[in-house]
């Protein structure tokens, strides 16, 4: 028997037109000084995580705080659906290779 998902639905990219199984939760940190917790941008594949990353930083350029709002830098977040979003591991938002993986043999290949 399968264990148990704890999510109640299939976490998918939030690349338009994309039906990946998302892995990555993209967000920032975000405070009013009295609460905390992560402001979400999107879910992505590990195909559109740099997509979803650069976008999700404009919206935050671009977002107006309230008397007493902060929000920290846009990062990958594990989608770790046995944490909390505050208990969210954050992964280096290093860019991917640009170069996409052979789809075909690679040369080790017989």
């Amino acid at each position: 028997m399968d264990p148990p998902n704890p999510f109640r639905y299939r976490p998918v990219c939030s690349e338009p037109g994309c039906e990946e199984t998302a892995v990555y939760k993209v967000a920032a940190y975000w405070s009013d000084g009295s609460h905390h917790e992560l402001k979400n941008y999107g879910l992505a594949c590990p195909a559109h995580r740099d997509s979803r990353l650069d976008r999700a930083r404009k919206n935050r350029d671009a977002l107006k705080l309230g008397p007493g709002e902060t929000v920290g830098d846009v990062r990958l977040f594990v989608l770790d659906p046995s944490r909390r979003d505050t208990e969210q591991e954050s992964v280096a938002d290093a860019p991917a290779p640009t170069t996409p993986p052979p789809s075909g043999p690679t040369p080790d290949s017989p």
